[in-house]
């Protein structure tokens, strides 16, 4: 048995005749003695030879190893579309649960179910400068352009807040007022909401390039890192970008929103959470989603932050009229809907995260009474946290938590930040 360095050497005077592909083995007759040899292609353009009929256990171990992974590649093919297969049949199962609620919303009357139109102006909660003032700031890899409000000195550590779906920097507006004496408080509208671009391809949206906006976002700012805040969507965000780059953030603020692989493992074995995470599944689908959002001037925008059992507990902090207006202001434009919901449809190829273990300071705050994500989840967030790490679930308190208690969010977070500098400092 030999090895051929030059594979084209096979292709000279004494090998010619019929070649038999049995991949990735061939067979050659030599034309002066009618020998026929086999011939294994390998790596780097070289080959193993030997007589057939003494197949070698070097060749034999190449050759199975190539059938192998032939194999498993197959596998991981079939496997990725029946995933999907799964998840599109679950997301027409979650349409299908989202029925009644859709004919209700038709029965009540079905002209006015299908009226809904863009905003003409702004409410002027969104445009005053109560909270901060409003800026503007463009990536220099992606020319996206991001809206932000931002309140407190330049020469303050960063906090960076990060908002969820469907909302907007404002949000953040009690922490913006807090938070403005001790830090720079930067409250932006993520890629595809509010006053931010939003590009319109759904490859736009994959969380490698969310987390790329979120470190040129920083370093946009003047800064090399910042503490970190985030609820629901903004929160995965927050929980991924700390894995991933834990160098730019010294503290990690997140609320109602779970670790990504907590998630997994808990959803795996609590039905009641698959059930509650159902939309998910609905937005996969096409159109449909964007639809059902609109129904009845934005219905189901509106109902989740108002209604008695979703929205927010706090009959203080209710949300005004106008308040309200500003949640709907943005996805009312046309075509608004779908890059948010790009989102989501980017989710599940997210998961699993190849890093998982977030090594800065955390802190967790969840409400209680939070109908989309159950707060039994919790405890499973410590597992993934090797640094401080001190988790609140609070009373009577809804998904939209910093609005819902904003005062006790606050203290909560400020009493956080102090801890760590006077553990750091001693």
């Amino acid at each position: 048995m030999g090895y051929i360095k030059e594979p084209m050497e096979c292709g000279n005077a004494l090998y010619m005749t019929d070649r038999h592909y049995v991949w990735p083995m061939i067979t050659l007759e030599r034309k002066d003695t009618g020998r026929r040899l086999f011939v294994v292609l390998c790596a780097e353009g070289e080959a193993v030879t030997g007589p057939c009929g003494e197949l070698g256990g070097e060749a034999m171990q190449l050759y199975l190893s190539r059938l192998l992974l032939i194999v498993t590649r197959t596998a991981l093919r079939v496997t990725g579309v029946l995933f999907w297969v799964l998840v599109y049949f679950a997301a027409l199962l979650a349409a299908v649960s989202y029925l009644p609620d859709a004919l209700r919303l038709l029965t009540r009357g079905p002209l006015s179910a299908f009226c809904w139109g863009p905003r003409q102006a702004a409410p002027p909660c969104l445009t005053n400068n109560v909270h901060g003032q409003h800026g503007y700031i463009r990536i220099k890899d992606s020319g996206i352009r991001f809206h932000y409000v931002a309140s407190g000195d330049k020469r303050n550590p960063l906090m960076l807040l990060l908002h969820g779906f469907p909302e907007n920097w404002y949000s953040w507006r009690y922490q913006l007022d807090e938070f403005s004496n001790a830090y720079r408080t930067v409250a932006i509208d993520l890629r595809g909401f509010g006053g931010s671009d939003a590009p319109s391809r759904l490859e736009d949206y994959k969380m490698e390039i969310l987390l790329q906006d979120l470190k040129e976002l920083i370093r946009g700012l003047g800064y090399s890192c910042c503490v970190l805040v985030g609820h629901d969507w903004g929160g995965t965000l927050a929980w991924t970008f700390a894995v991933r780059h834990r160098d730019m953030v010294t503290h990690l603020i997140v609320m109602n929103a779970p670790h990504p692989s907590a998630f997994h493992d808990y959803v795996l074995s609590h039905p009641s959470q698959l059930f509650s995470s159902r939309y998910v599944f609905l937005f996969q689908l096409p159109i449909i989603p964007e639809i059902l959002l609109s129904l009845r001037d934005f219905e189901h925008i509106r109902k989740p932050m108002t209604d008695a059992t979703l929205g927010i507990q706090n009959v203080e902090c209710k949300l005004s009229n106008e308040e309200i207006e500003s949640y709907v202001y943005y996805p009312s434009q046309k075509g608004a809907l779908t890059p948010p919901l790009n989102y989501y449809r980017n989710l599940f190829g997210f998961f699993p995260l190849k890093a998982q273990d977030v090594l800065v300071p955390t802190l967790l705050l969840w409400g209680e009474h939070d109908a989309f994500l159950e707060a039994a989840m919790v405890p499973e967030m410590q597992q993934y946290v090797h640094a401080p790490f001190r988790a609140e679930i609070i009373a009577n308190a809804s998904h939209w938590l910093q609005q819902d208690r904003p005062q006790e969010v606050n203290r909560i977070i400020r009493d956080f930040l102090n801890e760590d500098f006077l553990l750091h400092r001693n």
